[in-house]
């Protein structure tokens, strides 16, 4: 431990002397240029799985050493300080040059997935060629002054070689081991848990594990690892979740041994970063002692995800994470997913995502970055739309005053199952019969009377989503606060039937858009709108739905200054 907390300590005192490297992976050019490197604590991540953006999937081979690093050049002076690289896959396999694993496709004879093939392909082209492709993303990201976390699944999912063979994803491993599989359970929850996920409790699946991560953390010059523990939980049977936090806790510590040698060896930062659910509630129905992960220091950071990692979020509750790291050394991200599901946007826009930065600073937290598979709301290779949105992710400052959307979660619960996870309750949409109400909390990061004081509001909107309303006879009351909003500052928006370039707005409705005064701006926090529906037309047969309420809060650069005040 004091070898850690030296190390510490120098990270935010001194840059780095030449890093010593490994036998297999020095080089002059390479060390010259880390020698300038500044050893610096994530702030901003960008997560890859280094296949769907990526050459692996969407290059034709062979690839060259510049084809394998484009992921890593698309981040310099992006904004983006640290890239967190999927290196080995949930079934066992891993997309680098292993000398413990399986690589990608290796115990494969006949290919039944197209592109999958290729990925194995390439890395076999570039294994045959000298290269190995985690190496180069290593030296790559060293040699821009990028932080390298190499991340994995920490929990292995099984499968059958008949079904399975033909893909490339899954290893000899779990192939031959179907014993080490939860299996089917008598529990409702099973059903959104594969009964195919290896059980931690095992100690030949635990070995396996950490031989992997061993060889992530030792044989590479990576930054450090960050443990998918996340995905497909709980890593045991559902009755045996109690047992599984010692064992787990009792494995992080060993890996912990192992980083600290590697540091020693490396002369380089080795961090342990955790994914995490981050509503507290979840880490006992899953078997995460996370206090002790804290107080012991065995992980250096969490990067926390909501209940339904896939689906867009932007108030994680990361009062209880902060809290508990509060006076120490642990850094706590916030991970964003940007999937919308909706009609006109596949993606959440730069507004969506500044305001979930925003909510997680407002909070406390130490980072923010984009957790998806891969971030491509405009197609890939990034576009310029792609590196403004980055540029603010880091700074508080600048978000304070950026463009905000802020969306309370609104899904259709047939269309996704929900989590039994805490944390994944949504609250809209919501059908009212005459006389009911709904009341909705949503976070809003910005001081708006702050800004509003110095003539930087340029507006503030708060807008509800009625499906099926009846302008003629059905009525309404919005409050927000505790105050009914008034008439003067409504605009309808009707939406009964529109045809727009992709086909007619779905579901049926209008929108109620207040421009809101200062007197009603939103408050720091969580704030209440609360909807009541007064009258109904009984002659329509149809639900009335609150489906969406949003806020959305424009800036101007100064007072009475407009971006384009001519039109003409």
């Amino acid at each position: 431990m004091k070898r850690r907390h030296f190390l510490r300590q120098m990270a935010h005192l001194a840059p780095v002397a030449a890093i010593a490297a490994t036998p297999d992976t020095s080089s002059a050019s390479q060390a010259s240029s880390r020698a300038s490197f500044q050893i610096q604590e994530p702030r901003v991540f960008f997560y890859d799985d280094g296949r769907h953006a990526a050459g692996l999937y969407q290059f034709e081979p062979p690839l060259t050493v510049s084809d394998h690093v484009f992921t890593v050049d698309q981040l310099v002076n992006s904004g983006v300080d640290t890239y967190v690289y999927c290196a080995a896959i949930e079934g066992g396999t891993v997309v680098y040059n292993s000398q413990v694993a399986q690589k990608w496709g290796e115990n494969v004879t006949r290919w039944t997935h197209y592109v999958w093939y290729r990925a194995y392909l390439i890395l076999q082209q570039l294994i045959a060629d000298g290269h190995d492709p985690l190496k180069l993303l290593c030296d790559r990201c060293h040699e821009a002054g990028i932080l390298m976390l190499a991340s994995g699944s920490v929990c292995l999912q099984g499968g059958d070689r008949a079904t399975h063979g033909g893909l490339g994803r899954k290893s000899d491993f779990v192939y031959n081991n179907p014993q080490f599989q939860v299996g089917d359970e008598n529990d409702l929850r099973n059903k959104q848990t594969p009964p195919s996920r290896l059980n931690f409790l095992r100690p030949e699946v635990r070995r396996e594990r950490m031989t992997v991560f061993t060889e992530l953390l030792t044989r590479y010059e990576t930054d450090g690892i960050e443990l998918n523990l996340a995905e497909t939980v709980p890593y045991c049977p559902f009755n045996e979740v109690d047992r599984l936090a010692p064992v787990m806790t009792q494995w992080i510590r060993d890996l912990g041994a192992v980083a600290r040698k590697a540091e020693d060896a490396q002369s380089r930062r080795k961090r342990i970063y955790a994914r995490i659910p981050a509503h507290p509630e979840s880490w006992k129905k899953i078997g995460y002692a996370i206090p002790v992960w804290i107080s012991e220091k065995l992980v250096d950071g969490f990067i926390c995800v909501g209940s339904e990692e896939e689906r867009m979020d932007q108030d994680l509750d990361l009062a209880s994470v902060v809290q508990l790291t509060r006076g120490t050394d642990c850094r706590v991200l916030a991970s964003f997913s940007n999937t919308l599901y909706r009609q006109l946007e596949k993606y959440a826009t730069p507004p969506m995502i500044w305001a979930a930065a925003a909510n997680a600073y407002a909070q406390g937290a130490d980072g923010f970055g984009l957790g998806d598979a891969h971030w491509t709301p405009n197609g890939w290779p990034w576009t310029h739309h792609e590196y403004q949105t980055l540029r603010l992710l880091g700074s508080p400052e600048m978000l304070a005053t950026a463009n905000k959307l802020y969306h309370l979660r609104s899904e259709r619960i047939d269309s996704h199952p929900q989590s039994w996870l805490p944390g994944s309750t949504r609250a809209l949409p919501c059908a009212l019969s005459e006389g009911e109400s709904k009341e909705v909390s949503l976070r809003v990061a910005d001081d708006l009377a702050r800004w509003g004081n110095l003539g930087r509001v340029k507006s503030v909107q708060l807008r509800t989503r009625f499906t099926n309303y009846q302008p003629y006879v059905d009525r309404v009351r919005i409050e927000l606060n505790g105050r009914e909003l008034p008439e003067s500052c409504l605009a309808m928006i009707d939406l009964t039937y529109r045809l727009l370039k992709v086909g007619a707005v779905s579901p049926y409705g209008y929108i109620f858009q207040y421009s809101l005064p200062p007197e009603y701006y939103p408050q720091p926090g969580y704030n209440l709108v609360k909807v009541t529906l007064l009258r109904r037309d009984p002659k329509l047969n149809l639900p009335f739905e609150v489906y969406d309420v949003d806020c959305s809060v424009e800036y101007r650069l100064h007072r009475h200054f407009e971006e384009h005040p001519i039109t003409y």
